[in-house]
């Protein structure tokens, strides 16, 4: 894909995800203050296929999108084995609201929190490295995952990889629950 088709790969889809001219914060910029059952929440486990960090994940994996909790929170990644350009998007949303950490963004990156931080849009312009976020669903009940594309064509459920053992969900869009919590 030439830079130029990239670029308006890019712009457009930056278009209908109505993020375009957002750019990045800057590093360390603040992100709202979870309360302490907010963050209490967070750490608690959800479905086993995403606990985990996918093994052997890194630059240059199978071209996909990688989805997995762990205790500081969800963490979604793409990357691809080549180093040519390609536009990850999709869309996140969560039953309460969100926090987000952008990782590794680069120009060419959008991500959107909406207003009600209940629905994360993501353009991430990857060049075979990784792109992402890390987000905390706070006390959300479920998160679905939907509109993955890369560039024009719709993601395969095959290119979607969740947790430590890096399942394929059944399909695209999925859905994923908080197990429920142990009361005493």
């Amino acid at each position: 894909m030439t830079a130029r088709r990239t670029a308006l790969l890019t712009a457009a889809t930056a278009a209908a995800l109505g993020v375009a001219g957002l750019a990045a914060p800057a590093a360390g910029a603040a992100t709202p203050t979870p309360t302490a059952k907010a963050a209490a929440c967070d750490k608690t486990a959800w479905e086993a296929k995403v606990q985990g960090a996918p093994a052997g994940f890194g630059a240059g994996s199978p071209s996909g999108d990688y989805l997995w909790h762990s205790k500081t929170g969800f963490h979604l990644r793409v990357t691809h084995p080549k180093h040519d350009a390609r536009l990850y998007t999709g869309v996140i949303h969560a039953s309460a609201p969100m926090r987000m950490e952008r990782v590794k963004l680069e120009k060419g990156d959008h991500v959107v929190l909406s207003k009600s931080r209940r629905t994360i849009r993501f353009a991430f312009a990857n060049h075979g490295y990784v792109d992402g976020i890390n987000f905390h669903t706070d006390c959300a009940s479920s998160l679905t995952v939907s509109a993955l594309h890369v560039g024009t064509h719709a993601e395969s459920r095959k290119h979607v990889y969740l947790g430590a053992k890096k399942v394929h969900p059944a399909r695209v869009p999925f859905t994923v629950r908080r197990l429920p919590v142990a009361t005493s």
